[in-house]
């Protein structure tokens, strides 16, 4: 797999782990964030890619890029400035 820039702020493994925490752990993730910083995040769950950028959508964070091989997904996230979450 191309791998996303590696010049984001924090990076987050989420491995295989599913909707509920996933997001659960996104959000702990962001929140340590400040606005304008991104976040790469690397996930297994063949949902991911639907659930984060949902979880984008309803926070006010933006979903920069998507990269995705058979077997895992890559995001880069970056923190929005009314971040609800």
């Amino acid at each position: 797999m191309k791998r996303l820039p590696s010049n984001a702020d924090q990076a987050l493994d989420l491995g295989e782990k599913g909707c509920g925490q996933l997001v659960m752990e996104l959000m702990l993730a962001m929140r340590a964030l400040e606005p304008g910083q991104t976040l790469l995040v690397t996930a297994y769950d063949p949902a991911a890619a639907g659930d984060i950028a949902a979880w984008c959508r309803m926070t006010g964070n933006t979903l920069l890029q998507t990269l995705s091989d058979s077997s895992s997904h890559q995001f880069l996230l970056q923190k929005g400035p009314n971040h609800t979450c």
